[in-house]
């Protein structure tokens, strides 16, 4: 079964950010300090990053990036700014992927929507400690409705 998590994009202002994975390395070093502060994850190793449109896929076209466990492979959008926290949140969020798979939380929770969710609480806290309330937000919202297994969240 091939896995493939998603995050929304909620807005995009930003410009276009070309980039490889080596360029990168400093950028995943950099989120790397935020995710082990703030998980009790290990490190992920500067994966291959690739960015696109993400639409060869139909279902990833409003998509602003993806994580797929078989390669280790991050894709994101070619519109997403990453000298911004705002597009920094997104490399992040896929980097929680990548360290939830490599810890193999994917086989020990009991839904893949909890692991989407921690992904987006992780990326809610760093944009609040970027400023970024409104974004914090709704990205916040997004983790309380995934985070549930299907039940309705608590509010």
């Amino acid at each position: 079964m091939k896995t493939c998590w998603i995050i929304l994009l909620l807005t995009s202002t930003s410009p276009v950010f070309a980039a490889g994975a080596s360029p990168l390395c400093p950028l995943v070093a950099e989120l790397n300090r935020y995710l082990t502060e703030n998980t009790a994850y290990d490190a992920v190793a500067c994966p291959e990053i690739g960015v696109s449109v993400l639409a060869a896929d139909g279902s990833l076209r409003s998509q602003a990036g993806a994580y797929y466990p078989d390669t280790g492979r991050i894709e994101l959008a070619s519109d997403l700014n990453l000298s911004a926290a705002y597009g920094k949140s997104f490399l992040l969020h896929e980097m929680v992927h990548a360290a939830q798979f490599a810890a193999g939380m994917d086989q020990r929770v009991p839904c893949p929507e909890m692991l989407e969710a921690e992904a987006y609480r992780l990326q809610a806290g760093y944009q609040r400690e970027a400023g970024l309330m409104r974004e914090a937000v709704l990205t916040g919202f997004l983790a309380d409705q995934l985070g549930s297994c299907g039940a309705a969240p608590e509010y």
